[in-house]
């Protein structure tokens, strides 16, 4: 990892307030709606923060964030896919946008500082780079369940298994930060790990008052008959 660079520093932060500003709109809208939903603001905020941080990682030669942010910009430009073709009956393939992010944002990175990828790999501690891998493998594996539903839905979807894969990989990748003295991913998961609670707690009530709502009928149905 290289020493913090202001200006880098401050591209780290921006992309961690875009994923702020997703989790925060969500939060607000689930509550209003007491049930946890999934904006489409959530993903243009996503796909901002995830090119952001992309460019953020490619600098710090941080291969653990640098391939989880390539996955998940990928994940986010197709469940925008999913929603334009869902409410206009077509939509533009995502792949496209994908490489064009991604080549990008590489490149920025890549070009501000003249550190090898190779030392940055012969430098990091093998036992921390696995902890870091496998908690961005839950992180990211929480959109790859949801796109999975998504999929079946023909629509963006929110299961409960996201956010359970959420808190798991933040944990984690949280731990990998510190290890890393990096203060922008450490607090961006440690915002994200009070937005996972509450969506849990929405979605644990929302079950609750259908399981409520399902019962009171079947007596009804009963009394009835």
């Amino acid at each position: 990892m290289n020493k913090l660079d202001p200006i880098w520093t401050v591209v780290g932060l921006i992309a961690q307030g875009a994923f702020s500003a997703r989790f925060l709109v969500q939060w607000i809208l689930s509550e209003r709606a007491r049930k946890s939903l999934m904006p489409i603001h959530f993903w243009y905020f996503s796909i901002l923060g995830s090119a952001l941080l992309l460019a953020y990682a490619t600098h710090q030669r941080d291969l653990v964030i640098s391939l989880g942010q390539m996955a998940g910009l990928a994940i986010y430009l197709r469940n925008l896919e999913l929603i334009h073709r869902h409410e206009r009956g077509h939509a533009a393939l995502f792949l496209w946008p994908w490489l064009t992010l991604t080549a990008l944002a590489v490149a920025a990175g890549w070009a501000s500082t003249p550190v090898p990828v190779v030392h940055a790999i012969t430098e990091a501690d093998p036992l921390w780079t696995v902890i870091g891998m496998v908690g961005q493998v839950l992180f990211t594996g929480r959109f790859v369940v949801q796109l999975y539903f998504s999929e079946r839905a023909g629509q963006p979807v929110n299961p409960i298994h996201f956010w359970y894969l959420s808190m798991s990989g933040s944990a984690l990748l949280l731990a990998y930060a510190i290890s890393q003295r990096d203060p922008v991913i450490i607090l961006g998961q440690t915002f994200g790990v009070v937005v996972y609670v509450r969506n849990l707690r929405l979605i644990r009530k929302q079950a609750r008052r259908e399981r409520r709502a399902a019962e009171r009928a079947e007596s009804s149905s009963r009394a009835a008959s």
